[in-house]
């Protein structure tokens, strides 16, 4: 019978996060017929990944058979809060009990230092917000916002933001003018095996637009989703 519980092994959760990078992630999600996630993501210094299907194919290696995602939930009861309990990070499942609360961004940040850099596109963004609650979670991987009214919608990291939409899809703003990162996508170059293949020549980067009225990063449409 199926439970939780019986992904022990976190040596099967590394390889099904290395399947992830080697993968990325769309191929990876159709590879084991995963949808995307929209609420809880696993997530290391380098980057966040699908909690649901990490679980999934984590399972698969430890017991041979890989269950489908109709077979389990991905919430705080299910995948992701197994994954928590292994000692894996998992975004806004945290225990109340264990995480620190705030007022003020500037309060949580005293817990939660930032780059200093980056702290004015941190309070451009909070300012177009009514949040009510900061809080920072045990891990001390992040500052959360908390809206008047729901849970938290804004993970604050050391160079992005990861925002939930009105529709709860996932986004990340860039904090800085490096190339945008896509929700759940990783850069865990110390355990790919792309980092094995020979170099390639050196391509400039594109260079990314910033809004002229908040400075915000531009998606590709040139519309700024915050003004």
């Amino acid at each position: 019978m199926f439970s939780y519980t019986h992904l022990t092994d976190r040596s099967a959760v590394d390889r099904a996060l290395e399947d992830f990078d080697r993968l990325g992630r769309e191929a990876f999600l159709g590879e084991y017929g995963f949808g995307e996630d929209r609420d809880y993501f696993l997530v290391t210094d380098a980057g966040r990944y699908d909690s649901k299907a990490i679980f999934g194919v984590a399972f698969g290696y430890q017991f041979g058979v890989t269950p489908g995602p109709e077979v389990f939930s991905g919430g705080r009861t299910g995948a992701a809060g197994r994954l928590a309990e292994l000692g894996y990070t998992i975004e806004g499942i945290d225990d109340r009990r264990s995480r620190q609360t705030f007022l003020t961004f500037d309060e949580a940040l005293e817990a939660r230092p930032l780059p200093h850099d980056h702290l004015d596109a941190v309070r451009r963004y909070l300012a177009r917000r009514d949040d009510t609650e900061f809080y920072v979670p045990a891990s001390g991987a992040y500052i959360a916002a908390v809206p008047r009214k729901g849970n938290a919608t804004a993970f604050i990291y050391g160079d992005y933001i990861s925002h939930r939409t009105a529709k709860g899809v996932g986004e990340l703003i860039p904090l800085t003018a490096a190339r945008a990162r896509t929700t759940g996508g990783s850069s865990r170059a110390a355990r790919t095996v792309r980092a094995a293949k020979p170099a390639r020549p050196v391509v400039p980067e594109r260079v990314e637009s910033v809004c002229p009225n908040c400075t915000m990063v531009l998606p590709v449409s040139g519309e700024c989703e915050f003004c």
